[in-house]
C-alpha cells in the first residue's frame, strides 16, 4: 500500500484488493468518475515499472473518488468491503498518530 496514510489509493491497489486486472479497474474507474461528472484525467500518474523500466499509468484516487470508482455493480460486496477495510485502517492509523494523552 502507499506510504501516505489515508491520502489516496492507486488503481493497482484496487486491482490487488479486489482481485481484478488493472486494465479493467482503470476502465471501470474512469467510467464511474465520468458518470459522476468528475474528470479522471486529474488523477492519472505515470510511473516507471521496476525491473522493466517501462513507463506505465495508474490512477491515484482520494477516498471519495476511490469509493465512486468501485461503485460499479460489477464489484462484489466482498471486494468493496476489502477497500473499505483499508480506508478504515488508514483512518485509524491517522487518528492514532494525532492522539495525544492529557496526562
Amino acid at each position: 500500500m502507499n506510504q501516505q496514510i489515508a491520502s489516496f489509493m492507486t488503481s493497482e491497489e484496487i486491482g490487488h484488493l479486489t482481485q481484478t486486472e488493472h486494465q479493467f479497474v482503470l476502465s471501470r474507474a474512469c467510467e464511474q468518475l465520468v458518470k459522476a461528472g468528475i474528470d479522471p484525467n486529474e488523477f492519472w500518474h505515470e510511473y516507471t515499472e521496476l525491473g522493466t523500466g517501462a513507463v506505465k499509468k495508474r490512477l491515484h484516487l482520494p477516498e471519495r473518488e476511490c469509493l465512486l470508482a468501485i461503485s460499479d455493480p460489477w464489484y462484489s460486496d466482498k471486494a468493496i468491503a476489502e477497500i473499505l477495510d483499508v480506508w478504515n485502517t488508514w483512518a485509524r492509523q491517522e487518528t492514532d498518530l494525532f492522539d495525544f494523552d492529557d496526562d
